[in-house]
C-alpha cells in the first residue's frame, strides 16, 4: 500500500504541486472508506503475504476468532487452521503462490478459545512483477449449515438403522419400483438377503410364486388399485396413513411356507410433495390367525362330524331368511334324521352310533352344492340349507342325499322333511313345518321324503 501512496502521491507532484494535498487526503479518505465499509461486513475478511502472515483482518474475522492486534501479528494462517486441514492448506497454499488456482474451498478455523469454526471462503490472490504480494480470503461462517449437515446425516442414519435392525420386517421402493431398503427382519421373514434384492425390482418374489403387484407397488401406481379387491382378500385404506394401503392375507411362497402376513404400505414425500419412496411393513400372524381360527372353529363346528353345530346353521339360516325377505328369492330348508338310531345305539352301542352319525355327515357333505349349508341340528338330526332353491327343486336334492345314504354297506336310511320358505314367515315357523315334514316321512315308512305343504 505504501507503494502505491508513493506513486499516486509522485505522479500528483509531477503534474501539479499544488494539487498535491487534495490529491493525498482524497486518497486516504478513499482508504478509511474501504476499511469501514470491510469492518462493517459480516464475512470473515483477511489479507496475508506470500508468508502467510497477515496484512489485514476486519472486524468480523477479530471478533469472532477472538485474537488482539499483537496476537494477529505473530500469527500466520497455518496457526489458526484445524491441525487435520493443515497439510492440505499447506499444498493449496503453495499452489496459489505458484499462481496456479484461485480457490473456493472449506476450511475449518480454530479461535483463541479453541472453538471449531467451519468456515466456507474465496481466494483473490494479487500479483506484482509475477510474484505474490497479497492474498485476499473471505470467508463466511457456516457452523450452522454444519451443525444442520450432520443433524440430517445423524437422522438419516438413525433411520437407516431402525429400518435395518427393526424387528419388524421391511422394505423400502423408490419411485421407479426399486428396492433401497431389505432390513435384516425381512431377511429373516423371506429368507432372501438383502444383497439380491436391494437395486432390483424383484420384491415380489418374495412372497408369490407369480409376478404381480405387491403393496408398495400398488401405492406408487395409484392407477392400478382398482385391481385391488381382486389381488387381495381384505384391504382397506392404512390406519398409519390416509394415502397408505392395509391387507391381510394367506402367501403360499414367504420363506418357503405358508403364512398369513398383516401388511402396510405408505408413501413417503418430500416437500415439495413428490413421492420419494414407499414403506411396507409386515407383521407375521400366522400362529394368531390358526388360533383364530381354530377358536372359530370349536365355536362353530360340530366336534364330532366336523361339519356346522347348531348355532352356526341358526346363524346361517336367519341371515338367509333376511336376504330371503330383502330380495323375493327362493330357500329352502332339509330335514333329515337316522333311522332307527336309538336301536344302533342300544344294540350296537354309542361308539357305533358315533360311528353311524360320521359317515351320513361326510356322505351328504359330498353330495350337497357349494352354495349350500350343511349342519348337525342335533342328536341324530341334521339341516342342510338350501339358499336359491325353490321347494320341488329341494326334493330332488333331498332324493339324491336319501339314495346315497341308503348305499352305505352299514345298512343306514334317512328320512328327510323339507319346507321352503314363505314371505313374511319367522325362522321357528319354517322349521316348525319342516319338522312336521319329516314326522310324515317317518309315519309313511321311513326312508322317504316329504315336502311340506
Amino acid at each position: 500500500m505504501a507503494d502505491t501512496e508513493m506513486d499516486r502521491t509522485h505522479t500528483f507532484s509531477e503534474n501539479d504541486p499544488a494539487q498535491q494535498p487534495r490529491a493525498e487526503k482524497a486518497f486516504f479518505a478513499d482508504c478509511r472508506f474501504s476499511q469501514i465499509f470491510l469492518d462493517c461486513a459480516n464475512d470473515l475478511i483477511q489479507s496475508i503475504d506470500r508468508e502467510g502472515r497477515f496484512l489485514y483482518v476486519n472486524k468480523a474475522w477479530q471478533e469472532t476468532l477472538g485474537y488482539d492486534e499483537a496476537e494477529i501479528g505473530a500469527l500466520t494462517i497455518f496457526d489458526i487452521i484445524e491441525p487435520e486441514y493443515r497439510e492440505h492448506c499447506i499444498t493449496l497454499f503453495r499452489d496459489i503462490v505458484e499462481g496456479k488456482i484461485s480457490h473456493t474451498y472449506e476450511v475449518v478455523f480454530v479461535a483463541k478459545s479453541g472453538r471449531r469454526i467451519p468456515v466456507e471462503g474465496k481466494i483473490h490472490t494479487e500479483f506484482k512483477g509475477g510474484k505474490l504480494v497479497a492474498t485476499m480470503g473471505i470467508f463466511r461462517d457456516i457452523s450452522q449449515r454444519k451443525e444442520a449437515e450432520n443433524l440430517l446425516r445423524n437422522q438419516k442414519l438413525l433411520t437407516e438403522k431402525m429400518i435395518r435392525y427393526s424387528a419388524v420386517p421391511i422394505f423400502v421402493l423408490d419411485p421407479q419400483h426399486r428396492v433401497t431398503y431389505w432390513n435384516r427382519a425381512c431377511e429373516m421373514l423371506t429368507t432372501i438377503p438383502a444383497e439380491e434384492m436391494v437395486g432390483t425390482a424383484n420384491h415380489w418374489q418374495a412372497f408369490y410364486g407369480e409376478k404381480r403387484p405387491c403393496l408398495a407397488d400398488m401405492v406408487i401406481d395409484s392407477a392400478d388399485r382398482h385391481n385391488l379387491a381382486d389381488l387381495y382378500t381384505a384391504a382397506r385404506n392404512s390406519e398409519l396413513k390416509e394415502e397408505g394401503i392395509h391387507a391381510e392375507e394367506w402367501l403360499d411362497a414367504v420363506g418357503g411356507t405358508r403364512r398369513y402376513l398383516s401388511v402396510d404400505a405408505v408413501p413417503i414425500y418430500n416437500h415439495a410433495k413428490e413421492l420419494v419412496a414407499v414403506i411396507e411393513t409386515l407383521h407375521d400372524l400366522s400362529e394368531h390367525k390358526k388360533m383364530e381360527e381354530a377358536l372359530t372353529r370349536l365355536a362353530t363346528t360340530d366336534p364330532l362330524t366336523g361339519i356346522c353345530n347348531r348355532g352356526k346353521i341358526e346363524e346361517s339360516l336367519q341371515q338367509e331368511i333376511i336376504r330371503t325377505a330383502r330380495y323375493g328369492s327362493p330357500m329352502t330348508i332339509i330335514l333329515f334324521d337316522i333311522d332307527g338310531f336309538k336301536k344302533i345305539n342300544d344294540s350296537l352301542g354309542h361308539s357305533s352310533g358315533d360311528q353311524a352319525l360320521k359317515e351320513v355327515a361326510a356322505t351328504v357333505a359330498k353330495q350337497i352344492r357349494a352354495t349350500d349349508v350343511l349342519g348337525r341340528w342335533g342328536g341324530d338330526e341334521f339341516m342342510v340349507l338350501c339358499p336359491q332353491t325353490m321347494a320341488d327343486d329341494a326334493v330332488t336334492i333331498a332324493e339324491k342325499l336319501r339314495q346315497q345314504v341308503e348305499h352305505l354297506p352299514q345298512g343306514i336310511t334317512i328320512s328327510c322333511g323339507l319346507a321352503g320358505s314363505r314371505p313374511g314367515e319367522s325362522m321357528a315357523a319354517l322349521i316348525k313345518r319342516a319338522d312336521k315334514a319329516l314326522y310324515a316321512a317317518k309315519s309313511a315308512g321311513r326312508n322317504l321324503v316329504r315336502r311340506a305343504d
